[in-house]
């Protein structure tokens, strides 16, 4: 994983928690990076996941809950640092059209080694769609997470029904998502 994504974890932790609870987080966790990281490296997944685990032991928050908010703190992160990705989309499903032939081609352009999540899209109607997400990383809170955040994003109200397939490993997974009047 990107490094960007470890730094805006640390930046959420701070914001949220406090810097203590960052140093106590890395304390824990002893990652491999020394907790250090760059926007352009790639660090392995599994550090991420260990500091989840341990800023959910250290303030009791349901780690599913942490993770999801991991990621709609990352979505609003993302817009912020390039908005142009975004421009000319104006809701949630135009961007989710879009994620893997242009928002993930860009992100691949800018990073040429990273590996994001596939998102396979199926519109259902004007107000639902499904989304198929597949990474070996299982991160689905964090898909289901910055789902919510692009929603939020674009002022829209969504509910997200989720189901994992294949081999219940959460590296594949189905969103089945539902717009309603904000």
């Amino acid at each position: 994983m990107k490094g960007m994504l470890f730094a805006a974890f640390l930046e959420l932790i701070e914001t949220e928690f406090g810097a203590d609870m960052v140093d106590t987080v890395l304390d824990e966790v002893k990652p491999a990076s020394g907790g250090i990281y760059t926007t352009v490296r790639t660090y392995d997944h599994t550090e991420l996941v260990a500091m989840l685990v341990a800023l959910s032991k250290q303030t009791k928050v349901p780690l599913t809950n942490l993770t999801k908010t991991f990621g709609m703190y990352h979505f609003a992160e993302f817009t912020a640092a390039y908005p142009y990705l975004f421009e000319g989309l104006d809701s949630s499903f135009e961007l989710f059209e879009k994620i893997d032939w242009f928002i993930h081609a860009e992100v691949r352009k800018l990073y040429p080694d990273a590996t994001p999540p596939k998102f396979e899209r199926n519109t259902l109607s004007w107000t639902r769609m499904e989304l198929i997400y597949k990474s070996p990383r299982c991160l689905g809170d964090v898909a289901e997470g910055l789902i919510y955040g692009c929603a939020a994003h674009y002022g829209e109200k969504i509910s997200v029904r989720r189901e994992k397939l294949g081999d219940m490993s959460g590296s594949t997974e189905r969103f089945l998502l539902a717009l309603h009047k904000a």
